[in-house]
């Protein structure tokens, strides 16, 4: 075999030995959520993307980033305190933006 044609062989074969170890990071990934106990309604799991009750876009349970070893929250978001976690909250719309264990955080 040609020089001309191992080249772009080996090239092919390096990208994809080296794409399915980031392949196999992305499914162990566990996506974090919490349970919210309901009363009346029984037991509620939220995650990024799903709506946090009225109560968590109050200004009154924001908590400062700074103090917990957060980044800064962008437009119109805030930092709340659910159980366990911290949660980036979209204050308009009520949005899970981010949801952080409060174990893996460096204050």
């Amino acid at each position: 075999m040609t020089t001309s044609k191992l080249l772009p062989r080996l090239a092919l074969a390096a990208l994809c030995a080296l794409s399915v170890p980031a392949f196999a990071a992305e499914t162990g990934a566990t996506e974090e959520s919490v349970t919210l106990d309901r009363p009346g309604n029984g037991d509620h799991e939220i995650k990024e993307g799903d709506k946090v009750p009225d109560s968590y876009k109050r200004k009154e349970l924001a908590i400062d980033p700074a103090k917990h070893g957060l980044k800064q929250p962008g437009e119109n978001e805030q930092w709340v305190e659910i159980k366990d976690k911290y949660v980036r909250v979209n204050i308009p719309n009520g949005t899970i933006v981010e949801m952080i264990d409060k174990s893996s955080v460096k204050k």
